[in-house]
């Protein structure tokens, strides 16, 4: 499964774009545009296995990774516009 984009806000010129992904491969092929901010939140059936490749993931490609969707998790305030 490819990442599934669950929400955009922009401001301006810059994008704050929301992915949810079911694993770290899904991850590694999403393509950010120009002045994006990628926020992952790994599917509710990824394993706590497919949580940590997923976070790993998103530290070596420079996203923010969030939580399980789904679930309760904290939502950050990353990305233009956002305090």
């Amino acid at each position: 499964m490819e990442a599934r984009v669950i929400s955009c806000t922009t401001f301006g010129d810059d994008k704050v774009v929301k992915i949810a992904v079911l694993n770290h491969q899904a991850v590694a092929k999403y393509e950010t545009g120009e002045n994006e901010t990628t926020v992952v939140v790994s599917d509710d059936t990824c394993s706590e296995k497919d949580v940590k490749e997923i976070k790993k993931c998103c530290e070596k490609l420079g996203y923010v990774y969030e939580g399980k969707l789904n679930e309760e998790y904290t939502q950050t305030n990353t990305g233009p516009g956002l305090v």
